[in-house]
């Protein structure tokens, strides 16, 4: 129920921010874009071998179609038990190219894959969203794909043992 909650609140102020403002950008027609948390996680491939093995690479993120590829990525982390890693969208995007674009038109597509240990056995990896000071889980499990738009985006680890975790990133927007 309180993700339900946390859902429609995000959702409200999404639509309230996209609907307000009177810059340049606000006279462009705005559409919905994949809201936060929409993709399910994936399960992780077992090994073709059987033998442990090495993680594979996450998949490349898929923007939606009406969307065009402003940058895109690739960020190693380690996240130790009850630990989180940061990642800001819109300072990867400003870094990247130099601006960002507003955020009526901004998404950012990641996929993740947990590296070590591997196989995944006991992983607690869940990915969390915050804006506007609301934080919602978007996603979790040991690989998956996942859209946001601005906010942001933490890993946390809330298992027993440090994770290792890769992520790939597309950002897009509306052009």
């Amino acid at each position: 129920m309180r993700l339900l909650l946390a859902l429609a609140a995000l959702l409200g102020v999404a639509l309230f921010v996209a609907c307000g403002g009177d810059d340049a950008a606000d006279t462009q027609p705005t559409e919905v874009i994949t809201p936060a948390g929409t993709k399910d996680a994936t399960e992780t491939p077992a090994p073709a071998d059987g033998s442990g093995g090495v993680a594979p690479e996450p998949s490349d993120p898929q923007l939606d179609e009406q969307l065009q590829e402003i940058t895109a990525g690739e960020l190693d982390a380690v996240v130790e038990p009850g630990g989180r890693y940061e990642i800001d969208p819109l300072a990867i995007t400003e870094t990247a190219v130099g601006s960002a674009p507003a955020c009526a038109n901004f998404a950012f597509d990641f996929t993740w894959q947990v590296q070590d240990p591997f196989p995944p056995d006991g992983v607690q990896l869940v990915w969390e969203f915050t804006r506007m000071g609301g934080t919602v889980e978007v996603a979790s499990g040991p690989a998956g794909e996942q859209s946001i738009g601005c906010g942001l985006l933490e890993a946390v680890n809330h298992g027993p043992a440090a994770i290792a975790v890769a992520v790939r990133y597309r950002v897009g927007a509306i052009q």
